[in-house]
């Protein structure tokens, strides 16, 4: 049949057929089918076997038809998703980095931040104020993250994922946030009290 391809579906509608074969021809039916779907070529002089196989086999080879043309189409979306995150991907120290990759930055933030400032007019709150309003607006959000978007916000010239200057850091924080890991903590149970006797 094909490569790789290691199931096949035998429909309910041809049970009719298959019922009305005596047990041993069903059998050998049974056998003659997956010898096809292995690719053995079975042949055989059976007159009701081969009756009996030939809509089987039309089914069997429209299904190969169907899955080969869905095989393709899922390539061709996966070689064009990895084009896109090509595409997406940031080039640090002469690597490319996707916007999936944990990146270690290893420069001197606060003179990024004042070049960043002095060239594009653009306030920068220092690492300081951002961490504090994050954890204002987002008491349970991870410092750790938060510090990442940050590190990765200065490292791109004080611009967001789509490359467009941050001209509100607030603002574009408080979008950020959900998306930004948080602290997980064991969960209490809230006490309650009952009113007796209701």
């Amino acid at each position: 049949m094909a490569e790789n391809k290691k199931s096949f579906v035998l429909y309910s509608d041809t049970f009719g057929l298959i019922k009305q074969l005596p047990d041993d021809v069903a059998g050998r039916l049974l056998k003659h089918i997956y010898a096809y779907v292995n690719d053995e070529n079975p042949i055989t002089d059976e007159l009701l076997v081969n009756v009996a196989f030939e809509p089987i086999k039309a089914q069997l080879k429209r299904d190969l038809v169907k899955w080969e043309k869905q095989t393709e189409q899922r390539k061709q979306a996966g070689l064009k998703s990895a084009e896109v995150r090509k595409q997406n991907a940031t080039t640090v120290n002469d690597r490319s980095i996707s916007s999936t990759d944990n990146v270690n930055v290893s420069v001197n933030v606060n003179d990024n931040v004042n070049e960043i400032a002095k060239a594009t007019n653009i306030s920068i709150p220092t690492w300081d104020d951002f961490l504090a309003y994050g954890k204002e607006k987002e008491p349970s959000v991870k410092v750790s993250a938060l510090k990442n978007k940050y590190d990765a916000w200065v490292v791109n010239g004080w611009k967001n994922g789509n490359d467009k200057p941050i001209k509100n850091w607030k603002s574009a924080l408080l979008q950020t946030l959900t998306y930004i890991e948080k602290e997980v903590k064991p969960t209490q149970r809230e006490f309650k009290p009952t009113k007796l006797g209701i």
